[in-house]
């Protein structure tokens, strides 16, 4: 039925600038275009200094990149919000490297000497670099918060300030590791390495550490005087094991991280260190392995035939990938001489070699190499092999890759049904039945699988075995696939014509009816028992999936030598008027009927007639029509475009047009939705009971 009758991180400060409005900035002509804005991205987004000693000095650093569309403008740096000034200095550079500023003089706020060039500009996509010299004026320098450094600017928010909070901790505690990241280079799969980590704590106070964490790749361990401080957390509380809570002043223990890959390829983690730190309670080290070097694997590890037929060959597929982050050179592939004769390498399938494999970029391998190893066993018993794959990979430079088989004496399974025949009308509905298979060594003498698959149907159906309908009063709306455990399945003659469905029967040990040349296969006849059986079919290039829910809506038209037009009750039997009553009052026989009515793609929609009435006395034929009702899918309004419409017309059973007489290719294309196809007349002799199909092929771009 048709669903309705009438069809239907860092800190970022930006702002654009008013239409037409520009920044004015002292002693700066520029102006800004408002399409153009420039914005401020700053990392970190203050100087936090942890306790320092006096008579020393600490730094930090502050990264202000413009990642705008305009250029960003620095006017001023304004100091005059600094609390105790003297104990400051900036600096500034264009690279994160503090020994490398451009402005050898800076900002000495305890002098009030500014010695930066004003206006400072930076480009979209430009960044600069502050680095705070901090040195405490006198033992009892506070901590706490020191005021900000203010950069005035050309932004158009906050008035163009953007503020740098300075803040020196009251703990003097702070964390430092070495060395900031750890690289485990190149270790194969099945070895461990370990590399070493020195926790330092560098401040004035006692550092102490809650919790270490492990982000990324499990197969790095970190481990405390061989103990995971993951699991056992309270070797944390003393972790330099001088018997005082904490790590002193100056103390330092080691981090031992053990790395144990279990497959190949690249690996990295995060061991993230939890503290009271003052520069920053959290720490994260970088953990990295298997990165910038060639790296070979194959998926799977080795190739296994566990049951294979004596005297049968079988064959598996073996990948090659790259797992490194450097190109590797495959230069030789082959069987190794001391291996059964019974495995060989199917040359066919070798790449030329040498064959280069792409390193992995932005952590996704490239596509793999495929080669394929055939097995023979002769005789019922174990066999092995070696494949080896030489490589410029530096770890395995020859790969060998286990072959293993079992040749097993089998006998075939038989592919049996109850009915290898049915003669049924279109839109009944078959029960395929398996049940008499039989395996003779099988589990209770059956196989293990059955799989019904249609091999033959009608041009245009689309029906599928399926293990139980959604509706089984509406079978067109498909149903639960065919589960291959059970022997039956059920199957909609969705269209006149005949089927072919073949049975494929499996045992426990992978052996099929097919490779025993043993299929059992099912006929299917559709015959209409009406005068009239006309048939509607579609296709719709751009629709990928024409069986889901998601498609085009074409209507299928039966009109009445009566009729005026088409679209007009009662003499037009379609969607919106699927039962007429034609002729003879309340008689069935002479009353059309549309059985489905597909409203998204494929079909078939058919109109089915048991006593057509006579044309010759009536002095007009049946007409038959296709509407493209709707291009756009209900739900997603995605258009489709062109679908091609494929019309059969079956009298008394049989065959008697389907538009490839001539140049008729079969099928017509229908352009656009409520575009309008006249197909074809039929007419009529009730004393015969015969009638004959004349092709009409009027094209409409709008309904007539």
């Amino acid at each position: 039925m048709k669903m309705w009758m009438t069809k239907g991180a860092p800190v970022v400060l930006a702002m654009a600038l008013a239409a037409g409005g520009a920044v004015g900035l002292s002693g700066c002509d520029d102006s800004i275009s408002a399409t153009k804005s420039p914005s401020a991205n700053l990392a970190p987004d203050r100087f936090t200094f942890s306790k320092v000693r006096f008579g020393t000095q600490d730094m930090r650093m502050v990264g202000l990149q413009n990642n705008g569309s305009g250029q960003l403008i620095i006017a001023k740096i304004d100091a005059s919000r600094i609390g105790l000034p003297q104990e400051f200095r900036l600096r500034y550079g264009d690279s994160d490297d503090s020994e490398a500023f451009e402005q050898s003089i800076g900002y000495d706020f305890g002098a009030a000497a500014d010695g930066f060039t004003y206006p400072i500009r930076l480009d979209p996509g430009q960044s600069i670099f502050f680095f705070l010299d901090y040195k405490p004026a006198s033992d009892e320098s506070p901590g706490g918060s020191r005021g900000a450094i203010v950069l005035e600017t050309n932004l158009a928010v906050n008035n163009g300030e953007i503020a740098l909070p300075i803040s020196v901790s009251q703990s003097g505690a702070e964390i430092n590791v070495s060395p900031g990241s750890l690289n485990f280079d190149r270790v194969s799969a099945g070895r461990t390495e370990e590399r070493t980590l020195t926790v330092t704590n560098i401040g004035q106070a006692d550092l102490t550490i809650t919790q270490m964490q492990l982000n990324g790749s499990q197969d790095f361990t970190p481990l405390i005087n061989g103990r995971d401080p993951r699991r056992q957390p309270e070797i944390l509380d003393d972790p330099d094991q001088d018997g005082a809570p904490g790590l002193s002043p100056d103390a330092s223990f080691e981090i031992l991280v053990r790395y144990a890959p279990q497959i190949e390829g690249p690996d990295q983690a995060e061991l993230v260190i939890f503290s009271d730190s003052a520069r920053s309670s959290e720490l994260a080290v970088p953990l990295l392995a298997n990165g910038q070097t060639p790296c070979l694997r194959t998926n799977p590890p080795s190739v296994e035939f566990p049951t294979s037929l004596v005297n049968r060959t079988d064959s598996r597929p073996l990948a090659i990938e790259s797992c490194g982050g450097e190109p590797v050179e495959i230069t030789n592939i082959y069987v190794s001489p001391d291996s059964d004769p019974a495995f060989e390498l199917d040359t066919d399938s070798l790449p030329e070699l040498p064959s280069v494999l792409p390193a992995i970029a932005d952590g996704v391998p490239p596509e793999p190499r495929f080669v394929r190893v055939s097995f023979t066993p002769r005789e019922q018993r174990i066999y092995n092999g070696k494949l080896i794959i030489e490589s410029t990979d530096p770890v395995n430079p020859s790969r060998e890759v286990p072959l293993l088989g079992r040749g097993v004496l089998n006998a075939c399974p038989q592919a049996r049904a109850t009915e290898t025949e049915f003669a049924v009308v279109p839109l009944d509905v078959v029960t395929l039945d398996g049940t008499p298979s039989i395996d003779q060594d099988g589990p209770d003498n059956k196989p293990v699988e059955y799989e019904w698959v249609v091999v033959d149907r009608p041009d245009g159906s689309i029906s599928q075995p399926v293990e139980r309908f959604f509706q089984n009063d509406s079978p067109a709306d498909g149903g639960q696939a065919d589960d291959v455990a059970t022997p039956t399945a059920r199957f909609f003659v969705d269209l006149a014509g005949t089927y072919v469905v073949e049975l494929r029967v499996r045992d426990n040990l992978g052996l099929d009816s097919i490779a025993c040349d043993n299929p059992q296969r099912v006929v299917i006849v559709a015959k209409p028992d009406q005068a009239f059986h006309i048939q509607l079919v579609w296709r719709t290039p751009s629709d990928d999936d024409q069986t889901d829910t998601v498609g085009t809506d074409l209507d299928l038209h039966l009109l009445h030598p009566n009729a005026q037009n088409w679209f007009t009750s009662p003499y037009d039997c379609h969607y919106a008027n699927p039962a007429p009553d034609w002729n003879a009052l309340e008689d069935p026989r002479d009353d059309p009927s549309l059985d489905i009515d597909d409203i998204n793609g494929a079909g078939p929609e058919n109109i089915n007639l048991d006593e057509p009435e006579d044309t010759d006395l009536l002095g007009a034929p049946y007409l038959v029509g296709v509407h493209y009702y709707l291009s756009q899918d209900r739900v997603t309004q995605e258009d489709f475009g062109p679908s091609f419409a494929k019309v059969r017309v079956f009298l008394n059973g049989e065959l008697s047009w389907d538009f490839t007489d001539g140049d008729n290719p079969g099928e017509r294309e229908m352009e656009a939705a409520d575009h309008f196809w006249d197909v074809a007349q039929i007419s009529w002799d009730p004393a015969t009971r015969a009638g004959e199909v004349t092709t009409r092929d009027r094209y409409y771009t709008q309904r007539p």
